[in-house]
């Protein structure tokens, strides 16, 4: 894309398409009674979509000092109550869990122009769930959670090249080690908001809240 002196890049950035493809209409009747339902339908429809990566996520957390802290994770796992992903308890991300122990995860799929929010409180799975985790990652991804230094400066390039070979050789030595400080987290919904957009204008928002007797669903102005 080029632009000329005469044109804004907020003129640019007005002109870059955002309508999604047409889908099938989002109501609090229509929807399963379960949020998580739907996001499990949502992502086996992008998976056979040919979507890129469909099951990567924004993860929000708020760290100690009550900054908002964002990335993007990889959903690891889904059931009836709560979604799953994996970190260091020493990254980022897994100090803020530590200090204030929630967040809320933002999937969105631009072609279908739908997005999925979901937030509640998290907390670490089961040990052997973790180890697992860590079992099925990449040898070299692997050692880079025995280094362990996600997050911080890294002045020196051959240090790191030198820290990590170390680590790798340790993976390839003891390939049963599991780092105590990998975690499987879950995170629970308690909140849900569903959103699909339209091709014209407009589109339909849905929310969810659980409760002592289940979830309520409601209908929201998109």
């Amino acid at each position: 894309m080029t632009t000329g002196h005469d044109v804004s890049f907020r003129d640019v950035l007005r002109s870059i398409p955002t309508r999604p493809s047409e889908q099938p209409v989002l109501s609090a009747t229509g929807a399963p009674a379960n949020p998580l339902h739907l996001l499990r339908s949502w992502l086996e429809e992008e998976a056979d979509r040919g979507t890129h990566v469909p099951h990567a996520f924004a993860l929000a957390t708020v760290s100690a000092d009550g900054a908002p802290q964002g990335r993007t994770v990889i959903l690891k796992d889904l059931d009836d109550e709560a979604l799953w992903f994996a970190s260091s308890a020493r990254s980022p991300k897994g100090l803020a869990i530590s200090e204030n122990p929630v967040a809320e995860a933002v999937f969105y799929w631009a072609e279908t122009g739908r997005q999925i929010r979901v937030s509640g409180p998290v907390a670490p799975g089961p040990r052997e769930v973790s180890d697992a985790d860590f079992m099925g990652r990449h040898p070299k991804a692997r050692a880079g959670v025995i280094v362990g230094r996600q997050g911080t400066e890294r002045p020196d390039p051959d240090e790191a090249g030198s820290l990590l070979r170390d680590a790798l050789a340790h993976v390839e030595a003891d390939p049963d080690d599991v780092p105590g400080h990998w975690i499987a987290y879950r995170l629970e919904a308690r909140s849900v908001d569903v959103v699909q957009l339209r091709p014209a204008s407009g589109g339909e928002r849905i929310r969810y809240e659980r409760g002592d007797d289940g979830w309520a669903v409601v209908d929201l102005w998109p």
